[in-house]
């Protein structure tokens, strides 16, 4: 009986102690348990962090990024080797004079420039910050940025292919009722179109995501107020707009993100006369104005393109109503003049020097021109003559005809493609887009049309399509080859 009592007794004892370790066993699951919990909780609230900081840092990144393209567009050669901070300053990004580091909250900035060729420049915008922990974290983007000297050196070297001796029009576009196309521009996937309308309340610049040309989509519409705007023209980072506004015959757009376009800069010529022509060139533009100007013909510096300034005029005793720069030679036509063709060296851009002038034989009251330089200089001019007239200009003191075709219509703008069609805007009631075969620059010959509402007014070829703008509110077509 002793003996069972002990056994029990024992096993009670024993019963217990397993009790305890149980409890402590469970009492250490528990706490693991819960910390692991903890953990879990609290590092997935800081890997959320991380993740939210490394955003943040990429957004900066990409914000040095545009920021550089910013500084290239308005003036390359600021683009110094090197590691530089950036600066915010009168509305305009730029490097620090002394800074090679710029901050913003907890991250640096640094960005990198260096030379890959005379031409090309390599940009590194990388940022780094502390993290809680104190681990060193680091971002790094990078982005090459080419020199923008001038437009295409003549005639657009794109590959052409298809059925252009059948045209179709792949997509129309209605800019608004009281509306009239006046020009095109094209930065692929955006189409910019210029236009006058019936009231000043209207919208002037138009742009459109052309990625479906099929039903091309408005993202940006933009009033610059009464007088519209008559030509535009693409160099860089920013569109050129020469208008009829009394206050700013030359305008400035941004349109580093077309979405967002906006005007950002603007210049008052002396007089009323309405702008008609614009070009751009290295880190200046020309400006083309009526007859009734003192000076027709307006150079201006945009190497800040929120603060053009004049740099000099020209009287030439007619309306300039085309112009198209080259690397190193500016080449404008006009009416009511003696001379049809003026030539400038532009290769110092600060000071145009005239090169020579030529008279076309006739009275012709020229509209449009276009140049290129392969295999010698030859000049495509049209006219209101109903002509379209190429002029040998490889020596331009001696510049001659080459030939002419009537076309039937003002020939109002002017585009081409190196080595085969030219593509013209005419005011040919039953023609208004008119493709001439140029393969031979003194036997032109008609090679293909379409028939639009009204006159076509610009013209542009880009990646084997035709982008034209209308002098109605159908204001723009894509043009491309049949089948």
């Amino acid at each position: 009986m002793k003996n069972f009592q002990f056994s029990i007794f024992n096993f009670q004892r024993w019963n217990t102690g397993q009790s305890l370790v149980e409890v402590l066993v469970a009492m250490g699951v528990f706490v693991i348990s819960t910390t692991a919990v903890f953990f879990l909780f609290y590092g997935g609230q800081s890997l959320n962090i991380d993740g939210i900081t490394s955003q943040e840092a990429l957004n900066i990144a990409n914000e040095g990024l545009e920021a550089t393209r910013a500084i290239q567009g308005r003036n390359w050669y600021e683009l110094e080797d090197g590691v530089h901070g950036l600066v915010f300053q009168n509305n305009e990004w730029m490097f620090g004079s002394t800074s090679v580091s710029d901050a913003d909250g907890i991250f640096i900035r640094t960005v990198t420039i260096s030379t890959i060729n005379e031409n090309t420049k390599q940009a590194s915008t990388t940022i780094t910050w502390q993290t809680e922990a104190g681990r060193t974290q680091e971002i790094e983007l990078a982005a090459q940025f080419t020199k923008w000297t001038a437009p295409v050196q003549g005639c657009v070297s794109d590959p052409i292919s298809g059925n252009w001796a059948n045209p179709q029009v792949l997509g129309s576009v209605d800019i608004g009722s009281g509306n009239e196309g006046t020009d095109v521009a094209v930065k692929l996937p955006y189409a910019f179109v210029s236009g006058v309308s019936t009231s000043a309340a209207k919208p002037d610049l138009f742009v459109y995501n052309v990625s479906n040309p099929a039903a091309p989509t408005l993202v940006k519409s933009i009033d610059i107020g009464a007088g519209g705007i008559n030509s535009i023209v693409i160099l860089g980072d920013y569109l050129y707009a020469a208008s009829g506004n009394d206050s700013k015959e030359l305008i400035v757009f941004s349109i580093i993100n077309p979405v967002n376009t906006a005007e950002v800069g603007s210049y008052n010529l002396t007089g009323t006369t309405d702008a008609y022509s614009v070009a751009a060139f290295a880190s200046s533009t020309a400006i083309g104005r009526g007859s009734a100007a003192a000076y027709e013909l307006a150079f201006l510096n945009v190497s800040n393109p929120t603060l053009p300034t004049l740099t000099s005029q020209v009287a030439i005793n007619g309306s300039v109503k085309d112009i198209q720069a080259t690397l190193t030679k500016l080449f404008a036509v006009g009416q009511e003049s003696d001379e049809d063709i003026w030539v400038y060296d532009v290769s110092n851009e600060s000071n145009p020097t005239l090169l020579g002038t030529h008279d076309i034989a006739g009275t012709t009251e020229d509209l449009s021109i276009f140049i290129t330089e392969n295999g010698g200089t030859t000049i495509f001019d049209g006219n209101e003559q109903n002509e379209l007239i190429t002029i040998g200009a490889t020596n331009t003191a001696q510049m001659y005809v080459r030939d002419r075709i009537n076309v039937g219509g003002d020939v109002n703008d002017i585009t081409c493609v190196e080595g085969s069609l030219v593509f013209l805007a005419t005011s040919n009631t039953t023609k208004e887009f008119l493709i001439v075969n140029a393969t031979d620059p003194d036997n032109l010959v008609e090679h293909a049309s379409l028939n639009f509402p009204q006159k076509g007014t610009g013209v542009e070829y880009v990646q084997n399509k035709v982008y034209m703008s209308v002098k109605s509110n159908d204001g723009l077509r894509i043009v491309g080859p049949g089948l």
